[in-house]
């Protein structure tokens, strides 16, 4: 067996363990915040701490494929300059990040400056809607929820720094595609494609509901990583294939939207394709169906903020009749595979608008108009409802209605496989997970002691072969192929190949590198003055 076999053997084994690691590794229910967060409507966010020391923020879940694949988070100027009068800034927009707070804070690699990498935020699909902005992106540690929740961290993980009011909270991007920056080579890991690249979710999957502050008691948003909750929906949904759009993979077709008023006429009267992206928190749906909503519910559209505005009057009216409102979803491109019905009732649609978009507490229903078949889309609103279960690793994802058991009701988390990993069979002494990763990290210490017995074995073997042959082979004598122009000592093995040198996290084959990979642009780097960026000078030295 030659050196080269050894190690093949040994990349085999480490990879069947690595995988075995990834399937035992069990999916993570992030708990929420338990605060209702946002400017256009109350949205629960979920914990993350950023930095070292860490600063806790409360962020919301990003399904966007494009934006969703990094974790931003608002910094001080989204205060300072963005919103000077706003009372109560920071606590407002879900807490800041200062990266000159934090020890691990880093732009190696980004840029020489000080202040920051600035680079336009990677909002492909949102920029149709009238969403952009900037960000100051550098690299820092990570760690899901709260201190003491005993989640996973990542170190050097990519963090984005946001000020604009087009997304007034930070989001925890849930994509697991990379993201490419034009001043490296090589793309940058999500947060998701992380966790799976470490063995620390069993898939690149999720399971997510906004929760609903309009319930009594009211119940907050349910975030599940590599899985799901089967507590918090109704399993009567609709499973579709993602869509040929690279940042649309979360489209279904709305075939109609109806409510139940006797004699009401359907509000949609034409099937048609629409994303889901919780990176929006309105529905926005074509004119005509808009102009449906206002004659029917008595709505005033303000010209300059496009929004639809409701009176105390109109409100009194609504709430006394309690329109249920029906949207039947199913499969985008004309496949008919079955259908779900996702129920909204009124009070999902009853929505503040709050400081900095208005002066005055103003109440609007969150519908927006939308004249390009391209930005027809689901947001928050529709999510208070529904529950998404997406699975990157399989291409297709579940729609179903929200279930919104009572606290007494403990969460079941049942954990997505990858298609490319067995799932581990349940044994009748029933180990646990973390039993299962010992016995796992056993097998690789294993095989590495049995690959370093090989290769003194096959160094051996190879130094009693050259004694016997005498050494005789020339030093200075060379042999020149040329047809492949390499270069070898005559009689002796040619040298192996230089090896690549291994940049990122541990590899498992086949999953590192998904099949569905969107290309996304390389971002722009706009010429931002560095007084813009308060508070975000780095504590450690730029490499």
């Amino acid at each position: 067996m030659g050196f080269r076999s050894i190690v093949v053997v040994f990349q085999l084994l480490v990879s069947v363990a690595l995988a075995a690691l990834n399937a035992s590794a069990p999916a993570i229910s992030i708990p929420s915040s338990q605060v209702w967060d946002g400017d256009d409507g109350q949205w629960s966010t979920f914990y993350l701490q950023v930095g070292t020391p860490a600063q806790t923020v409360r962020l919301l879940p990003g399904t966007s494929a494009s934006a969703g694949t990094a974790i931003w988070v608002v910094i001080p100027v989204g205060c300072s300059q963005v919103n000077p009068t706003l009372q109560n800034c920071a606590g407002e927009r879900g807490e800041l990040f200062q990266s000159n707070l934090s020890s691990t804070w880093s732009t190696q690699g980004l840029v020489n400056n000080a202040d920051g990498a600035i680079y336009s935020l990677n909002t492909v699909e949102e920029a149709g809607l009238g969403l952009s902005g900037n960000g100051s992106y550098g690299y820092d540690t990570v760690t899901l929820g709260i201190p003491g929740s005993d989640l996973p961290t990542l170190h050097d993980q990519l963090v984005v720094g946001i000020w604009t009011d087009d997304f007034f909270l930070g989001s925890l991007g849930l994509s697991p595609y990379s993201l490419n920056l034009s001043s490296l080579n090589g793309p940058q890991q999500s947060l998701m494609g992380s966790l799976v690249n470490q063995s620390l979710l069993p898939s690149n999957s999720w399971g997510y509901t906004a929760g609903a502050v309009y319930k009594d008691p009211p119940i907050f948003g349910s975030l599940t990583l590599g899985g799901y909750d089967t507590t918090r929906y109704n399993p009567n949904g609709l499973t579709v294939s993602f869509a040929n759009d690279e940042f649309r993979d979360l489209l279904v077709s709305l075939k109609s939207i109806t409510y139940d008023t006797i004699g009401s006429a359907p509000l949609l009267g034409e099937e048609i394709n629409i994303a889901i992206n919780s990176m929006v928190s309105e529905i926005w749906l074509p004119v005509d169906v808009c102009n449906a909503f206002q004659d029917a519910f008595n709505l005033t559209f303000n010209e300059q903020g496009q929004l639809y505005l409701i009176s105390e009057q109109a409100h009194r009216a609504l709430k006394a009749q309690n329109p249920k409102f029906t949207f039947t979803l199913g499969q985008a491109g004309g496949i008919n595979n079955g259908s779900v019905d996702i129920v909204l009732p009124y009070a999902a649609f009853d929505l503040n608008l709050t400081a900095p978009i208005v002066g005055n507490d103003t109440r609007y229903f969150p519908i927006k108009r939308s004249d390009n078949a391209t930005t027809y889309t689901l947001g928050r609103t529709f999510l208070q409802e529904a529950y998404v279960i997406a699975d990157y690793d399989r291409k297709n994802f579940t729609v179903a209605q929200a279930l919104f058991p009572p606290a007494s009701i403990s969460e079941n988390i049942e954990s997505i496989i990858a298609p490319d990993l067995q799932e581990p069979k349940k044994s009748s002494s029933g180990l646990s997970g973390g039993a299962i990763a010992g016995i796992v990290v056993g097998v690789v210490a294993g095989v590495a002691i049995i690959a370093v017995g090989l290769f003194f074995w096959w160094r051996r073997s190879r130094k009693a072969r050259s004694a016997k042959q005498g050494n005789t082979v020339p030093q200075k004598a060379v042999e020149v192929d040329s047809d492949t122009t390499e270069v070898h000592e005559l009689g002796g093995p040619r040298p192996p190949a230089p090896k690549a040198e291994l940049g990122g996290q541990p590899v498992v084959p086949g999953r590192h590198e998904m099949e569905y990979q969107p290309k996304f642009h390389e971002l722009d780097n706009p010429e931002i003055p560095a007084a813009e960026l308060e508070g975000t000078t780095p504590v450690r030295d730029q490499k």
